[in-house]
């Protein structure tokens, strides 16, 4: 069958590049392989030069398969069954970044590119070291690319092509149609990923992700070559920028959590957050083991082991997030697409290599290694004899604190990797039931805690010490003099930070200590020892950042209080709510100012856009004797609906950043209308409206409300209505008020076409009246009537132009570019204008109008501004810039008055209200300086150890 549409060579062109990546990279694999066995030989260099040549040709196979996956995103192409899960037309174009790499298709590839990138230092560094770096990057390719290669063996799928067609993967009857094109769209992206994180968060986690491999392929390299010392140099660069990178990706998904998602925090210890976690942590303690072996020759071994174990858990937690063995347990690992066999295998090659090569050199791997003078001149490295590190030398404390930091990743990955347990066990016993974490919260936070406060006293302690220490007496005075004051400092600003927050237990207060401490020892060395060298500030920076991130930590976790509270007030208002629901809880009526704690909030507004609802919700800070204290704010927490508006999908929150706390919002419950369309349906079923006719500018009076029908537009403005082009639309304005009552309401019914999609309705409802209007075919046909019945007379004018007109006078007075007009509502891109006319009317009053002259979406729109007293209906229809002229329409009510058909009930119960949860997060800027702080300490080392 020929099927119509379908442009089939982008992706055939990208499986020949997944293809001819799969084989450039075994090439290189083994083109780098043979030139690191054969190293002394003459076939070297040509052994490398095919490496290089094949792994160019590697990585612009990669490049073209991700040109060609981003083309066919962009683009829209609904054939492929990548474009049709991820994308839809009204996706905005900057997320198609995060479809590219929502699947795991696309993180596979962007891991791939990451390798390429930093591969291509190491070439054109072209030293000894390339030949077997370059085999292990290359090895790691081989088994990426076949994750991508689609190809089938019988029953067995090897990898899972991005360019598979939707139609051979999917069976249903429409595809034995050929213009089935024509009659599908895309299912678009996961609402939680349509956020400007989500394009830079999982790129620069994956660069960090990608350069673990660095530091691994150097030990790897030392270890094979038996070269235990000139490794440890490149590799430590490498390992400062990995874990800079790797540590800023942690830190902006902790970002992204705590901007956009609804748990109320940055951190959940989820899986898929732990396994970013464990080999960061490793990695660091790689670092420190490598600095030790490079300055001392000690804990070689113990780098060697670090370093294989933070790729081998990098792995580990690959095949965690990829293979759907976490089931239930993370809400956000990726969708299990059948890898799982490759994603062993691809953790086991590398856990197995490395492992093999450790053990089979441990033997040869000197406990301690030094370098005599002569070597500068080329002797060889010798063993020195065996010593045991000094307690007073800084190599020990540092050991010491690999070691906890070794143990946290040991406990961390233990928990996490209950699910896998489980799957093995039940392998052999399939009635097995499983174990699984109560609260995973509180037990990593049990154990976690005496790992910081382990980390804390390292850091201050470790600080002030010095490498192979020989003269320990002689320096221990200052050393107890530094330690002393931070030990008196730290004791009395954990008192007077105890006092703001609510410390309950004695394990954090010795959580505190040691975090101030911490933060005391190295403020004191950077300002006393360091003195700006640049060479000492790295690593005091990091553990600065450490204690600080700790004090925001406990902080936000102790100190936190929800504002959004008044339970007086709340009482059986949300219906099923419990006592700690209503504690945290508050519902917002609209426009009526709810008091809460330490503020009057008030429910504004809210906006469509898309599937995004936002919400405008206003406070007003009240002083300590609750009288305004003149400051407000304005927050705009949203919720995400489904393709179907049947439910809420995610509830995004808004935030009020201070310098010492946020006020962080979010809408946790709306109407039951708001979220069940069937709901709604029986709900608008059962109001009694009942049918009223009105000219524009007549009254209606009911037993309960006084309505004016001021307007008639043809550019309504309704909060649920997103004009396009080709609508066609109409509405009513109405002026609204309680009888007896001043206070004016309005509302906008309306009625508009949409081509191929037909008619659709909009009521509008006045919650606090339990008023609401809408309009019918007769309200239509009416509204239609009366527009064709007006003629209208165009008059070219300048600014300051007069004209009669039928009895009237109208001045222009000039153009505004501030729109005061009800019918328009500023959407991003307009190019609006008013002009202003001021009208002495022929019954002697004077009005104003404004009507608009606009263009949205390159379309032209022309707003009108009725003046119902005057009769009159103003239309602005154009400008002519080379004239300086612009074109005004003017129309006369006909004089027989129209009066249009609507309906009214005045029994429509309150649906205009949101629950809203309001947290107040005392120090959380803490978390993020120290967080900062330690990466930008990392980055610091990096740049310091590459200039020496």
């Amino acid at each position: 069958m020929n099927y119509i549409g379908e442009y089939l060579l982008p992706g055939q062109i990208g499986h020949f590049c997944v293809v001819l990546s799969f084989v450039a990279a075994l090439l290189a694999c083994f083109s780098y392989y043979s030139a690191a066995q054969n190293r002394e030989t003459s076939s070297a260099p040509g052994w490398i030069k095919l490496g290089r040549l094949s792994f160019l040709v590697h990585s612009i196979s990669v490049v073209g398969i991700i040109a060609m996956l981003f083309y066919i995103l962009s683009g829209k192409m609904y054939e492929y069954q990548y474009a049709w899960s991820n994308i839809s037309d009204d996706l905005p174009g900057k997320y198609v970044f995060s479809a590219f790499w929502k699947e795991q298709q696309g993180s596979f590839l962007l891991w791939s590119f990451w390798h390429i990138v930093l591969s291509a230092f190491v070439i054109f560094k072209s030293d000894k070291w390339e030949a077997p770096v370059m085999t292990m990057v290359a090895l790691a390719e081989i088994l990426i690319s076949s994750m991508l290669l689609g190809l089938y063996f019988g029953d067995f799928r090897l990898g899972a092509s991005p360019f598979d067609l939707l139609r051979e993967t999917m069976a249903a009857p429409i595809f034995q149609q050929p213009d089935y094109l024509s009659k599908i769209k895309g299912n678009g992206l996961n609402p939680l990923l349509q956020n400007y994180w989500m394009t830079i968060h999982p790129p620069t986690l994956f660069l960090g992700f990608a350069s673990t491999i660095m530091p691994f392929a150097y030990a790897m390299s030392g270890l094979w070559y038996r070269e235990h010392k000139e490794w440890l140099k490149p590799a430590l660069n490498w390992a400062y920028f990995s874990g800079a990178i790797l540590g800023t990706g942690i830190l902006m998904g902790a970002a992204w959590a705590y901007e956009a998602l609804s748990f109320a925090g940055y951190w959940a210890w989820d899986p898929v957050e732990n396994a970013s976690l464990v080999p960061w942590l490793t990695l660091v303690a790689g670092m420190h083991t490598n600095l030790v072996a490079r300055s001392t020759g000690y804990s070689i071994r113990s780098t060697y082991g670090f370093y294989i174990l933070t790729f081998v858990f990098i792995l580990y937690s690959t095949y965690l997030t990829r293979s759907g063995v976490l089931g239930d347990t993370s809400v956000h690992s990726f969708t299990e697409m059948g890898l799982g066999y490759q994603l062993i295998l691809l953790f086991a090659v590398f856990a197995v290599l490395g492992l093999w090569l450790w053990i089979k050199r441990y033997k040869d791997v000197p406990d301690v290694m030094t370098q005599p003078k002569a070597a500068e001149s080329g002797s060889e490295v010798v063993k020195a004899q065996k010593a045991e590190e000094s307690a007073s030398s800084r190599e020990f404390w540092m050991f010491i604190g690999s070691l906890v930091l070794l143990f946290s990743a040991i406990l961390i990955t233990g928990a996490t990797s209950l699910p896998v347990f489980n799957k093995i066990v039940k392998l052999f016993n399939p009635d097995y039931v499983g174990a699984a974490l109560r609260d995973p919260v509180e037990h990593h936070n049990r154990y976690q805690l005496w790992i910081a406060v382990f980390i804390g006293v390292l850091t201050a302690i470790a600080q002030f010490m010095r490498y192979s220490e020989r003269n320990w007496i002689a320096r221990s005075r200052k050393f107890a003099i530094h330690i002393g004051i931070a030990v008196i400092l730290s004791l009395l600003l954990s008192w007077y930070h105890s006092t703001w927050i609510n410390i309950n237990a004695w394990q954090l207060y010795a959580l505190l200590i040691s975090a101030m401490f911490a933060f005391t020892a190295n403020l004191d060395y950077l300002i006393i020892m360091a003195k700006g060298n640049l060479k000492l500030a790295g690593s005091a920076f990091s553990h600065l950042g450490f204690g600080i991130m700790i004090l925001g930590i406990l902080s936000t976790g102790l100190g936190k209080s929800w504002i959004s509270s008044n339970k007086f007030v709340m009482q059986d208002m949300i219906e099923g709510a419990t006592a700690d629901d209503m504690g945290k809880n508050v519902i917002l009526l609209k426009d009526a100012p709810m008091p809460i704690k330490g503020f009057d909030a008030t429910y504004k507004s809210d906006t469509l856009v898309r599937q995004t609802r936002t919400f405008s919700v206003n406070f007003n800070r009240k002083d300590e004797s609750g009288n305004p204290s003149g400051e407000t704010f304005t927050l705009y927490p949203n919720v995400m609906y489904d393709r179907q508006f049947t439910k809420v999908v995610a509830n995004n929150p808004s935030t009020k950043h201070y310098w010492n706390y946020d006020v962080f919002t979010m809408i946790t419950s709306l109407p039951k209308a708001e979220l069940d369309p069937e709901f709604a349906k029986q709900q608008e079923d059962s109001l009694n409206y009942v049918a009223y006719k009105l000219a524009p500018g007549d009254t209606l009076r009911t037993e309960k409300h006084v309505v004016v029908l001021d307007s008639v537009t043809l550019s309504p403005n309704h909060p649920k209505y997103k004009p396009e082009p080709g609508d066609k639309a109409f509405g009513l304005v109405f002026t609204v008020f309680e009888t007896g009552e001043s206070k004016v309401y309005s509302a906008t019914p309306m009625i508009f076409f949409r081509p191929d999609k037909g008619g659709f309705t909009n009521t509008d409802h006045i919650g606090v009246l339990e008023t609401k209007f809408r309009l019918n075919e007769s309200s239509l046909e009416a509204i239609v009537n009366r527009e064709e019945s007006l003629q209208y007379q165009v008059f070219d004018l300048k600014e300051g132009d007069e004209f009669d007109y039928m009895g009237n006078h109208i001045t222009f007075i000039r153009v505004n570019k501030e729109i005061s007009n009800p019918s328009y509502k500023y959407q991003d891109g307009d190019i609006a204008v008013a002009a202003n006319l001021e009208i002495k009317a022929a019954n002697g009053k004077m009005y104003n109008a404004s009507p608009v002259y606009l263009i949205r979406d390159n379309q032209p729109f022309s707003l009108k501004e009725e003046v119902p007293e005057a009769g009159l209906h103003l239309r602005f229809e154009k400008i002519d810039p080379a004239k300086g002229l612009l074109s005004i329409a003017v129309a006369q009510n006909p004089s027989e008055s129209i009066k249009i058909p609507f309906e009214m009930a005045e029994d429509a119960s309150r649906s205009d209200y949101v629950v809203l949860e309001a947290i107040v997060f005392p120090g959380i800027n803490f978390v993020w300086l120290g967080a900062i702080l330690m990466m930008l300490g990392l980055g610091l080392s990096w740049i310091v150890k590459r200039r020496s």
